[in-house]
């Protein structure tokens, strides 16, 4: 007996050009930031070892985790992220985001993660250039809440 449910249907697999990437500012309005061409959310789950006398099997007990959010934008404008970012340090803080990833199917349907309280976290691209490439700046940063799911895909 065949079983059709094992056929991939490669026209319903989804790639980078399904998703989008939104960012809200601080005045809650939601900018499609079709300028960035990489995204990744990660997270990264924190555990000890525990080993029991007699066992030599040793256990990962959870402690934690955290998520991380990267992105890579072509520089076509500053006035989103990276002049919240110089307005904010000259007041002596640093600014927090909040992003929304969008996938979506043929079919209609869509899944939906949000990630707020984004910090900033590690090196910056102010300026990066190199004569020939297009511009680019990498952000990275700290997801300071526990991300959201607005819609995922069913079966």
């Amino acid at each position: 007996m065949l079983n059709n449910q094992s056929i991939l249907d490669t026209r319903q697999l989804i790639t980078g050009k399904d998703g989008q990437l939104f960012i809200t500012t601080s005045d809650n309005n939601q900018i499609f930031l079709a300028e960035v061409d990489t995204f990744q959310a990660q997270m990264n789950v924190n555990n000890t070892d525990y080993q029991p006398v007699g066992s030599t099997l040793s256990y990962a007990v959870p402690l934690g985790y955290s998520v991380t959010l990267t992105l890579t934008e072509a520089v076509i404008r500053d006035d989103v992220m990276l002049k919240t970012l110089f307005d904010d340090i000259k007041q002596g803080y640093i600014p927090v985001f909040d992003f929304q990833g969008k996938l979506r199917r043929r079919d209609g349907g869509a899944a939906r993660q949000v990630f707020r309280n984004c910090t900033p976290d590690g090196s910056i691209d102010l300026m990066n250039l190199t004569p020939g490439e297009i511009i680019k700046r990498s952000w990275s940063f700290r997801v300071n809440s526990v991300p959201e799911m607005l819609e995922y895909f069913r079966a």
